[in-house]
């Protein structure tokens, strides 16, 4: 009976792909088809016939189902975060706006010495206005969240929504710039925490899932794959090493997990390169294996503490190595600046050395080295290999603790120097020129005999220093030093009240 069966399959086949094909090429004898059209009637017959196999459908089904498991997983520990501001409506007392003509001088002569005055203002009730909204994914279930540290920056309130729509006041513990990562905390137990994965274990093309409240959508779910690791030299973050992925990313999923199919957060979602502001398929998260160590020191000490050695480094390019006499491919960190009294001027580190690795891995970038210095734990040694004047030779030191506060008063002071000051972007500032926190320095101003007085008035923000983003003061002295020293030549892009703008110097 089998037998019989089997001998009936090609007949049967023949005419599921015969009977379409055939009225098809008689039912219109005066256009005949194209031999490549009359091939694809066929293949789609045959792609119609397998669409019912259920071995195709039950991979999809599947994968439909993975992706079903790790999005109720994690309902309950991803939350919206709404950023609040309070300010004061102000009124005028006694204001004669909107009276009568006339009105002001019969009443100075009915009542001896009465006057309005229009100029006097006075604090009105204090009002709330939410001026940003980001997500949040739970990692303990006492309360502990960690999120973008520009989702925090600047708030007066944080509300953070949980999944049942339950709505708690959070207070940072601790935030990180450097990482662009934050710890907030909600007086709140019996929470479901999310697991952190390894994002060392992530490759190229292995699927991820993120979710988050973009445009304030709570609890959506987006997919994608791992586009490329180590993703560095964005000008996001100083520290940039991240996971690019095309899973859509939008604004307000900044802060939200970055999932593997396990439901194992590696990612926290952080920025989208974009020119119009929404999703244009690349987008970026701080892998999870750098969101521990932040995360552990946050909720420990309130701080991340960091390793640094006192220096100022920049990306050596061709025509950088063309001028320190080296040839064009050499790769490495050179040397922009020595801080006197730190690990490197007592090593004998000098300007115009070319850090090519250190404790044997490769340095390619002003960022890489940064990274390296910054993860490794003070009073630990490191070998530092470096060129100078195209000989190589290696130096051990002893890395000290950065000091933040230290950090921020160097970088303005020489920003002073350079003749401008700079500061971060206020709020202020970024409703009104339409910036995304974290984009650009604010300039809070310039000396008079500075070649930039002219071109740089107050409150301009400056966004590139040629081509490269900026995002916090001592960034911009880095660039700003970096590409004086290296070609004399800077391109600024600016903002101001009407546009994006150019400015040229030599």
């Amino acid at each position: 009976m089998s037998r019989s069966v089997g001998s009936w399959k090609p007949l049967i086949l023949t005419m599921l792909l015969g009977v379409p094909v055939g009225y098809w090429l008689f039912s219109n004898p005066s256009t005949p088809p194209s031999a490549v059209y009359a091939r694809q009637v066929v293949d789609s017959v045959q792609a119609r016939g397998g669409l019912v196999n259920p071995i195709g459908v039950a991979s999809a089904d599947q994968l439909s189902k993975v992706f079903r498991d790790v999005s109720k997983s994690l309902k309950p520990s991803v939350v919206s975060i709404n950023r609040i501001m309070e300010r004061s409506t102000n009124r005028s007392r006694g204001s004669n706006r909107g009276l009568p003509p006339g009105i002001e001088e019969l009443l100075g002569r009915q009542f001896d010495g009465f006057e309005l005055d229009s100029d006097e203002r006075i604090d009105g009730p204090k009002e709330r206005v939410q001026s940003g909204l980001g997500s949040g994914v739970i990692v303990r279930n006492d309360g502990y969240i960690l999120t973008n540290n520009h989702v925090v920056d600047g708030a007066s309130i944080l509300e953070v929504v949980l999944s049942d729509e339950r709505k708690f006041t959070a207070k940072v513990v601790g935030a990180d710039a450097r990482t662009d990562l934050a710890v907030l905390k909600i007086d709140a137990s019996g929470l479901v925490a999310a697991s952190l994965g390894s994002s060392e274990s992530m490759e190229v093309g292995d699927w991820v899932i993120a979710i988050g409240s973009p445009f304030g959508l709570a609890q959506t779910v987006t997919a994608g794959i791992v586009s490329a690791t180590n993703r560095s030299d964005q000008g996001i973050t100083p520290y940039d090493s991240f996971i690019q992925t095309d899973a859509a990313i939008n604004p307000g999923n900044s802060g939200g997990p970055l999932l593997n199919l396990r439901g194992e957060v590696i990612g926290i979602n952080t920025a989208i390169a974009s020119k119009s502001g929404g999703y244009n398929g690349i987008c970026f998260a701080v892998p999870s294996d750098t969101a521990k160590r932040v995360l552990d020191d946050l909720i420990t000490k309130g701080r991340v503490t960091r390793g640094v050695i006192g220096i100022t480094p920049a990306t050596l390019n061709s025509e950088l190595a063309q001028k320190l006499q080296l040839p064009v491919d050499t790769r490495g960190a050179v040397i922009a600046e020595v801080t006197p009294g730190l690990p490197a001027s007592k090593a004998g580190l000098k300007e115009g050395d070319v850090i090519t690795a250190i404790n044997g891995v490769a340095i390619t970038t002003d960022s890489g080295m940064r990274r390296s210095i910054g993860e490794t734990k003070p009073g630990a040694q490191v070998r530092v290999a470096y060129l100078r004047q195209g000989k190589r030779a290696e130096v051990t030191l002893t890395v000290d603790e950065l000091n933040e506060d230290m950090l921020a008063k160097s970088a303005a002071d020489r920003s002073e120097a350079i003749g401008v000051s700079v500061g971060p972007v206020s709020a202020e500032t970024q409703e009104e020129f339409g910036l995304q926190p974290g984009e650009g320095v604010e300039v809070r101003g310039v000396n008079r005999k500075s070649p930039l007085a002219a071109i740089l008035p107050p409150g301009v923000v400056i966004l590139r220093i040629n081509g490269i983003k900026i995002s916090t003061p001592s960034e911009f002295v880095e660039k700003m030093n970096a590409a004086v020293r290296s070609s004399g030549r800077v391109r600024l892009t600016i903002r101001d009240s009407e546009a994006d703008k150019e400015v040229r110097l030599r």
